[in-house]
């Protein structure tokens, strides 16, 4: 009796292994030959590119295109003390972009232009909650263009960007608010932590 099962059961497997084989010789044909024609089909139906033409033309450039290609202009300013303003010094003393006035508290502008201004200022040392009583800011006239708070974890404002279009004889003031004079001892003058980059593009 268990000699019968067993053999039942081995006719099965072979009937069942012989199956699964025939499904897999039907498949991998099925999937050579339809793969075989789409490409076929593939290549037949799209014509080949034609040699890429070039015409030279006298069109001048366009402003924009003008700037990316070598007029921009950059300046990166050291904070040197802080009251209720930010002090600044560059290390580059060619003063035709911005120059620097009243103590370094005022960076007067001498073109029109674009201007990529990104500014960062860094305290130290802050704790818990002396960094959140702080907002700066950085002021064009009455006029607010980038403003914020001193992160307490980083003890911060983290870089703070913008585009501003500006005029020659406008003037950039970093302010602190509120106004204190111990903020000049915290206020940490490493270029890297507190800094006032400025990237021109002319207008034409």
């Amino acid at each position: 009796m268990p000699q019968t099962i067993q053999h039942s059961l081995s006719h099965v497997l072979l009937l069942w292994i012989t199956i699964l084989s025939i499904v897999q010789v039907v498949f991998i044909t099925l999937f050579f030959t339809t793969g075989h024609h789409s490409r076929a089909l593939s290549s037949s139906t799209v014509a080949p590119a034609g040699p890429m033409q070039f015409q030279a033309t006298n069109t001048p450039l366009a402003p924009s295109e003008h700037t990316l290609m070598g007029k921009a202009e950059m300046l990166t300013f050291k904070a040197t003390g802080a009251n209720r303003k930010i002090a600044w010094a560059t290390k580059n003393q060619d003063q035709i972009l911005v120059s620097v006035e009243q103590g370094g508290t005022v960076l007067k502008i001498k073109k029109d232009g674009y201007f990529l201004l990104n500014l960062q200022v860094t305290l130290s040392p802050c704790n818990g909650t002396m960094g959140s009583l702080y907002t700066v800011s950085l002021n064009s006239s009455d006029t607010v263009i980038l403003q914020g708070g001193i992160n307490t974890n980083t003890c911060s404002t983290g870089l703070l960007g913008k585009v501003e279009e500006l005029a020659a004889n406008d003037s950039l003031e970093v302010t602190i608010k509120p106004q204190n004079e111990a903020i000049i001892s915290i206020i940490d003058d490493h270029e890297y932590l507190t800094h006032l980059d400025i990237v021109f593009f002319p207008r034409n």
